[in-house]
């Protein structure tokens, strides 16, 4: 289980269902033990009743009917009964009705005894038993008192079934309680969340480490450090691209100068050669230069389209190609591509240089809040050709139908600003490009 939220709730809520779940045995054991007691102190004042009417004879003794106090007594088969017992002469109560309690075997007059026994009508039964004797007499009586045990099991296991609903309803309030604290608690990483969006829009920004909870600050600022590291690579790296791209180009044009006179000594086959591999060169150093450029930026937008756009095509249109292609501008003014100005003018000037060095007429230009879509009436890609156009590492003269190295780089810029550039055909008839981010 990958999501802390979900460990932490189902951790929460297993160890309440523990908790609740031992809490209901030892409180189902505590009552349990309440009754009992209850009932022998019930059943003792019951036989201290018969002791208080309880009269010795010389042929045996004689017991008051009323002497217990309880119409259950006179009740056949009730659950409670008594029993007084002198010798061979026993007095009972009629709830007992022609059965008898077995006689414990060992009890003295000091104090109530008790136990579990089987008793009449085939019910288990307990019992507290004790001898009283009068003064001078040699006999003593046994008094016994005894209740139906599953009274007092049926009490029990009510008292159960109750206290385990209301705990069932407590672990649900307190589970429920358990999800509002592990929400309130990891509440500050959605705080860093919304903050690295920030910090991905802006790479200059950073983290408030004052914003987050005393726990979570070690890692903001361990985030703003890694900020400040990835500037600096970035940063580094743009400024190794710019400084490689200035060292190439004396070379370059030394290269240039070379093969127009390979060129003008009349060798053109080599002149060919040396300016197609020249031109290789610099479309390389130029691709990467752009993603330097991309990756470095301190802009991460949000940045108004149309105004955006308009002077590009307003630029394009004063060239000889593009002063013969119409420009059909389709967007709203209020629209924001989530890239910054320039990276669009990178990403959308190759676009655009293409689609005029190919449409027969028309170039339409479309976007949304996420999306741009540029295209045109020209010859256009077959499906296998639009992959390779755009591959990674292509050489420029090994590109079909002379499309050059502006789409790569389109692909490139796209993918460098977390979006996907996507070549279709175009109901113009030409070529669609579509970036999404």
């Amino acid at each position: 289980m990958r999501s802390l939220r979900l460990r932490l709730l189902f951790g929460a809520a297993a160890a309440i269902a523990v908790a609740l779940f031992v809490s209901w045995i030892a409180l189902v054991l505590l009552f349990e033990r309440h009754i009992q007691r209850n009932t022998e102190a019930d059943l003792i004042r019951h036989g201290q009743q018969l002791i208080s009417e309880l009269t010795f004879t010389p042929d045996g003794l004689i017991v008051n009917a009323a002497a217990s106090g309880d119409q259950r007594f006179d009740q056949p088969a009730s659950g409670v009964y008594w029993q007084v017992t002198r010798g061979d002469v026993y007095v009972r109560s009629r709830s007992l009705w022609d059965n008898s309690l077995a006689l414990p075997l060992e009890v003295d007059g000091t104090k109530w005894h008790r136990r579990r026994i089987d008793g009449p009508f085939d019910q288990r039964v307990l019992e507290i038993s004790r001898k009283v004797k009068r003064n001078g007499e040699d006999a003593p009586a046994l008094v016994q008192v005894a209740i139906n045990e599953k009274d007092l099991l049926d009490a029990r296991s009510e008292f159960a079934r109750e206290l385990g609903l209301f705990l069932v309803l407590l672990w649900g309030t307190l589970s429920a309680a358990a999800w509002l604290q592990v929400r309130i608690g990891l509440s500050p990483l959605k705080v860093i969340e919304g903050s690295i969006g920030e910090l991905k829009n802006s790479p200059a920004s950073r983290l408030d480490v004052g914003r987050f909870a005393t726990e979570v600050s070690p890692l903001a600022e361990q985030i703003n450090e890694l900020a400040d590291a990835r500037e600096g690579d970035l940063r580094a790296a743009s400024e190794r691209a710019a400084n490689l791209a200035h060292a190439l180009k004396t070379p370059l044009s030394a290269l240039r100068a070379l093969s127009r006179r390979v060129r003008s000594d009349g060798n053109t086959d080599l002149a060919d050669g040396l300016e197609s591999s020249i031109q290789a060169a610099t479309d390389t150093v130029e691709r990467e230069l752009s993603r330097a450029r991309t990756a470095a930026s301190q802009d991460r937008g949000p940045t108004l389209a149309r105004s955006a756009l308009e002077p590009l095509i307003g630029v394009l249109r004063r060239t000889e190609r593009g002063g013969r292609i119409s420009f059909n501008l389709v967007v709203p003014a209020d629209v924001m591509l989530p890239i910054s100005r320039d990276q669009l003018l990178e990403l959308a000037g190759p676009v655009l240089e293409n689609a005029v060095r190919f449409a027969a007429a028309t170039v339409r230009v479309t976007a949304d809040s996420r999306l741009l879509v540029i295209e045109d009436d020209g010859p256009g890609l077959g499906t296998a050709e639009r992959d390779q156009v755009i591959l990674r590492g292509q050489r420029a003269d090994e590109r079909p139908g002379g499309h050059g190295l502006g789409l790569a780089i389109a692909n490139d810029l796209a993918q460098a600003t977390d979006g996907l550039m996507e070549l279709e055909t175009s109901d113009l008839g030409g070529l669609r490009v579509r970036v999404s981010w």
